[in-house]
């Protein structure tokens, strides 16, 4: 049987004073968020795994009520549509979490003028059998590594990552530009979004990551993959990934999700298989 092994880890960097990251790892058959020894591993079928990092902004306005917020309401939203007859069902189910998620925010903020101005990015995947769809709003990051070979799957909702989608600089220019991290949107800002629905169907040997900007802002793609093929165990990988950036420099929160996918079921990759995505956004409102 097809089966995924996870592990995600968060730091607060080196800059920071209070970690505004957060992530959210849930077998949806049970209702495990748990990182212990004995769920680590989840079955790939019907069921569903549900994934999510959210890097909160807005510092003293909230960030890390906002991440919270987030992260809760997913989990809240997504089990009951458990479990999944069809790609489109689960689909639905993330477009849930992600408005559910934004009017948490909302209200919270409404309640609270403390907390208004308060954000967060969203990147979440729901494991499917062996299709993977992933919504996401803001510059957190989805890659998949096939083989020797990493592929982003999701596209920066930010100046500097239009810009890159519009072919009009390269992704390494993008690394040097100020305000490279200024968003066009993020959950809980405004009451109308437009997330980024992906889907993609996943192979034998495939590792999912998901991250926070503080991993890809001080390493590049390069030492990413690098370090996803040195380190097989996604607990280990995970440990590494969040090293490396703390040693680069940490400029910012740096949180992690990795996810192996092993066993019977999975079609294995023919020579060098591209990643095959559907991409479509949507508007929530």
């Amino acid at each position: 049987m097809a089966q995924i092994e996870i592990f995600a880890r968060t730091e607060v960097g080196c800059v920071r004073s209070r970690n505004e990251d957060r992530f959210l790892v849930v077998n949806l058959g049970n209702g495990d968020r748990s990182l212990q020894p004995r769920s680590r591993i989840h079955p790939l079928g019907p069921q569903g795994t549900l994934l999510a990092v959210c890097d909160g902004m807005g510092g003293a306005a909230g960030g890390d009520v906002a991440s919270q917020l987030a992260a809760d309401a997913f989990a809240k939203a997504v089990r009951p549509h458990s479990p999944f007859d069809s790609l489109e069902a689960v689909q639905d189910a993330l477009l849930q979490g992600t408005r559910l998620a934004n009017t948490s925010i909302l209200d919270h903020a409404n309640r609270d003028a403390a907390l208004r101005g308060m954000g967060t990015t969203v990147t979440a995947a729901l494991l499917y059998g062996p299709e993977l769809a992933l919504v996401h709003v803001g510059d957190s990051r989805a890659y998949l590594r096939r083989g020797r070979s990493l592929h982003q799957l999701t596209t920066d909702h930010s100046v500097v990552g239009q810009m890159v989608a519009a072919g009009r600089i390269s992704a390494e220019e993008a690394r040097n530009l100020e305000n490279r991290n200024v968003l066009l949107q993020a959950l809980g800002v405004m009451s109308t979004i437009g997330p980024e629905l992906v889907t993609t169907t996943l192979r034998a040997g495939d590792i999912l990551l998901l991250c926070s900007d503080g991993l890809n802002t001080p390493l590049p793609d390069e030492a990413i993959l690098d370090t996803l093929l040195r380190y097989e165990d996604p607990m280990r990988c995970c440990r590494a990934l969040t090293e490396a950036a703390c040693a680069a420099g940490g400029p910012d929160n740096v949180t992690v999700i990795v996810a192996r996918f092993t066993g019977d079921g999975l079609e294995i990759p023919r020579g060098r298989e591209p990643v095959n995505l559907t991409r479509r956004q949507v508007t929530i409102g």
